[in-house]
């Protein structure tokens, strides 16, 4: 019966480390904690947000076929017109210094609905929360002041431009009156040149009138008749706090300290494996020499099996104490007759 020393070569890094299993829990706490820590002390970027809906609420609008869609594809399209720097350069009126805390400006429209949602990033939550009111407010005003058209601002324009046309005609009338009498007088060439250039601007000049004053006629009985508001933007939430990346951060630094302590923990398994390898080496005789080695259970002697004709001489002295000396000689002994 024979017992088998302990292997002289290193275990694999996994294997080592399963070996020392308490050091990769105690390097993955200490180092997720610290990441953790970390998270905790840097200071985190907070969200404002504002919502502003395209089009009008009102049922007269919304029953005209394509309408939702027609306001959503439109919500999607003015959102692309808030550019991050150009919204934040704008801020400064508003925000004054303030305006240096914000990082970013995103609007996107919500899916399938006409409502557009405008995120303002910040290092200081009051900051965030007014940058996307501001951001909301201006982003309204530009675009009810292009889409926006008030019938009495209309009526008025073309109350004046009429009290031109009424100019011009009188004009043009007085004009013609003038070149007609020159001709029927019998005026000559030299005369009549002026006269008749005169005319001609003047009713040059009551036909482009006209025009416009028709155009604009046009414009002021669509606006009457038509839903009011139909393409224009109104605030529909406020600027508040919606959150911050504080506790994405958290997890984030806490699971890449994790997964550091475990590396960590990884080599150090893998170094003292492989001192504690060398260190098995060196104190195995038998392992410096190549050889494997059996010890007996009950004494620890060699119990490396002998040939069954290996005796030891009796007639020499010399041979005799030489096997004394070295045991691994001794044989099976055969009794003398």
């Amino acid at each position: 019966m024979t017992r088998d020393t302990p292997s002289t070569a290193p275990n694999t890094p996994l294997a080592a480390l399963a070996e020392r299993w308490w050091l990769g829990v105690l390097l993955a706490v200490a180092v997720g904690a610290l990441g953790v820590a970390v998270a905790y002390a840097r200071t985190p970027t907070y969200t404002g947000e504002a919502r502003v809906t395209v089009g009008s609420e009102s049922l007269d609008a919304r029953v005209v076929a394509g309408y939702s869609r027609a306001a959503s594809d439109l919500a999607s399209d003015i959102s692309r017109y808030v550019n991050d720097q150009e919204a934040v350069a704008g801020l400064d009126p508003v925000l004054g210094q303030d305006a240096a805390a914000i990082s970013s400006v995103i609007a996107s429209p919500i899916p399938e609905s006409s409502v557009i949602r405008i995120e303002v990033f910040a290092e200081d939550p009051e900051v965030a929360a007014r940058g996307a009111q501001a951001i909301a407010q201006q982003l309204t005003d530009q675009v009810n002041t292009v889409t926006g058209e008030s019938p009495q601002s209309l009526l008025q324009e073309y109350t004046d431009l009429s009290n031109q046309v009424a100019v011009a005609e009188q004009t043009a009338t007085q004009t013609q009156a003038t070149f007609e009498s020159l001709v029927a007088s019998g005026a000559g060439e030299a005369v009549l040149a002026p006269a008749r250039a005169a005319a001609e601007q003047a009713a040059a000049a009551l036909d482009v009138l006209e025009v416009q004053q028709s155009a604009l006629g046009e414009r002021y009985r669509d606006v009457v008749s038509s839903t009011p508001s139909a393409a224009g933007l109104r605030v529909v939430q406020e600027g508040h706090l919606a959150g911050s990346n504080r506790t994405s951060r958290v997890q984030q630094y806490g699971l890449a300290g994790v997964a550091l302590g475990v590396l960590l923990a990884l080599l150090a398994a893998v170094v003292l494996d492989r001192r504690a390898a060398a260190a098995r080496a060196a104190g195995d005789p038998a392992a410096r020499g190549g050889g494997h080695r059996s010890t007996s259970p009950t004494t620890g002697a060699d119990a490396t099996p002998r040939a069954a004709h290996e005796t030891v001489p009796r007639g020499d002295g010399a041979h005799r104490g030489e096997a004394l000396r070295n045991p691994q000689n001794l044989g099976t002994r055969t009794p003398q007759p």
